[in-house]
């Protein structure tokens, strides 16, 4: 196995279980790499070619995993405040200082957003969205977005320096999803041993995201499957049960009376009667 392919086998067995769940498409992409430039910078890209064909299309990071697999899409997106015009959407990655100052923020002094987990809608304005975010180290509209070609955190940070501003038309328009609700994970602040370092404590109510203890993805896929698989259970229990005789519910004894010899009457067995001709 590659180096990091558990990591994306259990990724891929959570997003692949969750569309399956909710009848969504689920499509693992390998694409190209794109020459001079961090692997990362393929998401603008595979969302341009994609979205044509969908009304809305979500990506994630094989260290992003669902929290809650019963819950569908259209229950978070109503959640966060998607609208009909919204082109984008992803949360809102933690803060943290590194020394007197943060590495969470743009030059501008607005915290980026994190593009573990993507959702986009299909409309005029994401089409334009996508082709300059997918063209932004060009230079051609952004002077000096090729110095995230390599540089941390790539595309990411491209996105935050220069799309957003650009295109959010309205305020629906780029949506920041809480960073509770999409980033880290139960127990983040413990876990990576920073109380005191200013990492904001995101514990992935919706998408849990192991940005840096992605071992812990394996682990909690396997929990996520197993509750998933628990309920499914518990309600073919329930529902089910009882129709096909999973269910015996042994009959209460009669006491209708006292009988003429003066004794409590009590229900008899069958093959008692029997015996008893």
């Amino acid at each position: 196995m590659h180096a990091g392919g558990d990591l994306v086998s259990q990724a891929m067995i959570n997003h692949y279980l969750y569309a399956l769940i909710h009848g969504y498409d689920y499509k693992f992409y390998q694409a190209q790499k794109i020459p001079d430039h961090h692997d990362t910078w393929i998401l603008p890209h595979v969302l341009r070619e994609l979205i044509p064909d969908y009304q809305f299309v979500v990506t994630m990071d094989a260290d992003a995993m669902m929290s809650h697999l019963d819950l569908p899409l259209e229950w978070m997106f109503n959640r966060w405040g998607i609208a009909n015009h919204t082109s984008i959407a992803m949360p809102w990655d933690t803060m943290e200082t590194r020394g007197n100052a943060s590495i969470s923020v743009d030059s501008k002094g607005l915290r980026v957003l994190n593009t573990g987990f993507v959702a986009v809608q299909n409309n005029a304005l994401t089409l334009r969205m996508l082709d300059a975010w997918r063209d932004c180290t060009s230079d051609t509209r952004y002077p000096g977005c090729s110095a995230w070609k390599t540089t941390w955190s790539h595309e990411q940070r491209a996105f935050s320096e220069y799309i957003r501003y650009d295109f959010n038309s309205t305020p629906e328009t780029v949506v920041s999803i809480p960073c509770d609700d999409a980033v880290g994970w139960p127990g983040f602040i413990a876990d990576v041993g920073a109380v005191n370092l200013g990492i904001s404590d995101c514990n992935g109510r919706l998408v849990r995201h192991y940005t840096i203890r992605k071992e812990k993805a394996k682990e909690a896929s396997g929990g996520m499957v197993m509750q998933a698989l628990s309920e499914l259970l518990q309600k073919s229990l329930l529902g089910e049960g009882e129709r096909e005789g999973v269910w015996y519910k042994e009959p209460e004894k009669k006491n209708e009376g006292e009988g003429g010899d003066g004794e409590a009457q009590t229900e008899v067995r069958e093959d008692e009667k029997k015996k008893g001709r």
